[in-house]
């Protein structure tokens, strides 16, 4: 069974290594990745539900930019941070076990992964060479942590999604990897993205109650974030 804290700090060093910041630091309660020290902003994800540390750096920190990443429930981040902080939308901290798959894509496409020397970049194009959907895979630990997924506006609910996806399951499973982790954006009316639904592989939003008591699978577990 995941360990919701151990899963929260490998999406945090996978997020990390795809977006080519300084690697997250412990601190009190969680971890920080300095996003521009210029400005002196950073990130913070906290262990899970942990409100007072919450509350504690909603007074300490004043920097405009910074952010803080918890998971818990909304109205609970809300009352720790109070004034000063502006939610985000939700997102749900997500999982999957790596099976291989095929990965189906129109003739006319071209799909294709590379290593860019941080992540593992797959692609889908089109036949005149522009990328169709695309997404990314960090390792950490045993997890491959996604980032950036992306498909062209036009070619949305057409199976792109879950092709790339497919792609990099396959090759995070060549590579040693095991679990998929990954927060996806909420698309209209709040739900998660079709590929997630769709896919053949069984993405799963992870809460603690749902680890340890093995229960339902759909219990939240969400990604809070706010700015000062």
């Amino acid at each position: 069974m995941l360990d919701l804290a151990e899963l929260t700090k490998a999406w945090a060093h996978g997020w990390s290594v795809s977006r080519g910041t300084t690697p997250p630091v412990a601190i009190s309660g969680g971890l920080k990745i300095d996003i521009d020290q210029t400005r002196n902003t950073a990130r913070y994800i906290l262990e899970p539900y942990d409100w007072q540390r919450a509350a504690d750096l909603g007074r300490e920190l004043t920097t405009t930019g910074t952010e803080i990443k918890i998971v818990g429930a909304a109205d609970s981040l809300r009352e720790a941070l109070k004034i000063g902080w502006t939610m985000y939308d939700v997102h749900h901290l997500m999982t999957v076990a790596f099976t291989h798959g095929v990965a189906e894509t129109p003739p006319s496409c071209t799909a294709r992964i590379v290593n860019d020397g941080a992540a593992l970049l797959g692609t889908i194009c089109d036949s005149n060479g522009d990328i169709v959907s695309r997404a990314r895979l960090a390792a950490s630990g045993r997890y491959g942590v996604i980032d950036r997924v992306r498909t062209r506006a036009a070619d949305q609910r057409r199976g792109m999604g879950r092709a790339v996806m497919t792609m990099l399951g396959n090759r995070a499973l060549d590579e040693g990897l095991t679990t998929g982790c990954y927060p996806p954006p909420p698309t209209g009316g709040g739900s998660t993205p079709p590929w997630v639904g769709a896919s053949a592989a069984k993405w799963r939003e992870r809460s603690d109650r749902n680890d340890q008591l093995g229960q339902r699978p759909c219990q939240r577990a969400s990604f809070r974030r706010c700015r000062s």
